[in-house]
């Protein structure tokens, strides 16, 4: 065998070369190149999911503060300003009674809450189909497909539902329900699915359901 540095003779029992003093089986071959090494493991790439599903967050439930509910903190609300009648959606920001008006800034106290959920539809005529929450009558902002919203509801009856709002669904109405919000009676849900009716506008389905099946409220 030779030397791997300077290809002189190296005898089967030497340790080294005995002409440049290589050590025998870790000199570099002839022309200065390193001995290959061992083969390093290269972990393979982690897929990255371009459509991340966040996080649902779960139900959690108001208290009461005498005859004003009050909602767990960094929850969404909604409301139709009594004062100026614009709809504001917040962020409830701390553990009062009180929930502002993001147009005037006037804050009021609510009696309960009207949860809905927009449950989720594939198909894409469904999806996109505008849908409109009506509270005695006033348009509380649209719900969209596979949102919850939280609407504050003073004491006293309502009556809630839902509308299409678009040109071809304009006359889909659901069925109604009428509440009555007091010191006993402060937490509805309802749910809200789009359904396909061939040659005709697509339908709504409104239902009561618990609050515990509202997601992300």
């Amino acid at each position: 065998m030779n030397c791997l540095k300077c290809g002189s003779p190296v005898g089967n029992s030497d340790r080294f070369c005995m002409i440049c003093g290589t050590p025998v089986g870790q000199a570099a071959p002839q022309g200065g190149q390193p001995a290959p090494g061992p083969a390093q493991f290269q972990a393979p790439p982690v897929p990255v999911n371009p459509n991340p599903v966040p996080p649902t967050i779960p139900y959690a439930p108001p208290t009461m503060q005498g005859n004003c509910i009050v909602i767990p903190r960094m929850r969404k609300y909604r409301i139709v300003c009594p004062d100026c009648h614009s709809v504001s959606e917040f962020i409830k920001q701390d553990d009062t009674p009180g929930f502002p008006c993001n147009n005037c800034g006037k804050a009021y106290a609510y009696g309960g809450q009207a949860l809905f959920y927009r449950m989720g539809n594939g198909m894409p005529s469904c999806a996109v189909m505008p849908v409109n929450i009506i509270i005695d009558g006033v348009a509380y902002g649209e719900i969209k497909n596979r949102e919850s919203v939280r609407i504050m509801l003073s004491a006293g009856t309502h009556v809630v539902g839902v509308q299409g709002a678009s040109f071809t669904t304009r006359n889909s109405k659901s069925n109604q329900f009428q509440i009555v919000v007091g010191p006993q009676t402060y937490n509805f849900a309802f749910k809200v699915s789009v359904y396909f009716r061939y040659m005709n506008s697509d339908g709504l389905d409104f239902a009561v359901c618990n609050p515990e099946e509202v997601p992300n409220i």
